[in-house]
């Protein structure tokens, strides 16, 4: 769906899509928590509680504004994430933990929503392929297309959009996207699991200026190592880092930047 120009005004469908994702996020609460136990934690009534998770009612855009405030403090999103990496010898880690979890995925997309609201969006680009659960994710919540860059032809498409992938080594790949699925008229926001030199956003970035379209935003789920003055941003485009990690190096010291 389109959406409002940056700055401007939200919209009905945003307040209703963002009622119905807060209310997801309480419902996979429930699985942790016992009504009581919810109740105590959002000071709602548990059979106020009750009736937004069994779908009988939805809280209204207000009361789920202030109950996302809430559940935020009660879900640590980023202690979540810090505490299910899995570090091996080289400074790398596992994430799998943290983009196969419908609660995490939830969560971190709806905080990516909310930020979002009032911008114009068409299209969610991400590259493959540990991008790709935490994209479809937000694609179906901002109910817009979906759009991988991948370092292979799809078979069957004759035209993509191309950009070169410089690695530090001096390696070059290059990323593919099939043509008919971006245009000049899109407003794209990027997604990706982990950044770490900042050369695949860079490119995601540079192929979207390629097309003639309009980067809406940047957000990423773990940032590793210095990579800020590699990326050129335009002015006035967010970008968000949920968590921050040290350099592989000193992985045992991690540490977050807030966003």
């Amino acid at each position: 769906m389109g959406r409002s120009m940056r700055g401007g005004s939200m919209t009905r469908l945003e307040k209703l899509r963002f009622r119905i994702q807060v209310t997801e996020v309480l419902r996979l609460l429930k699985a942790r928590y016992k009504y009581s136990e919810l109740s105590r934690l959002t000071g709602l009534p548990a059979t106020v509680l009750s009736r937004y998770i069994l779908g009988h009612v939805l809280p209204s855009y207000e009361r789920a504004v202030e109950l996302w405030h809430v559940l935020k403090k009660v879900v640590n999103i980023r202690n979540e994430i810090i505490n299910r990496i899995k570090f091996d010898g080289n400074g790398f880690f596992d994430n799998t933990a943290i983009i196969y979890d419908p609660l995490v995925r939830t969560f971190v997309t709806t905080w990516i929503y909310e930020k979002l609201m009032g911008t114009r969006v068409n299209k969610v680009l991400t590259v493959a392929v540990d991008g790709v659960p935490l994209a479809t994710t937000l694609s179906d919540k901002l109910g817009v297309p979906l759009v991988v860059a991948k370092k292979e032809k799809e078979v069957g498409v004759s035209d993509f959009w191309t950009v070169d992938l410089i690695r530090g080594s001096g390696h070059r790949e290059t990323l593919y996207v099939p043509k008919h699925w971006l245009s000049k008229k899109d407003w794209i926001v990027i997604v990706d699991d982990v950044i770490r030199t900042g050369e695949t956003q860079r490119a995601l970035i540079e192929l979207v200026d390629k097309v003639g379209a309009r980067l809406s935003g940047l957000f990423i789920l773990i940032s590793v190592g210095n990579w800020q003055d590699k990326i050129s941003i335009p002015d006035g485009c967010p970008v968000e880092v949920l968590v921050t990690l040290r350099e592989p190096g000193q992985a045992s010291r991690r540490s977050l930047r807030p966003s």
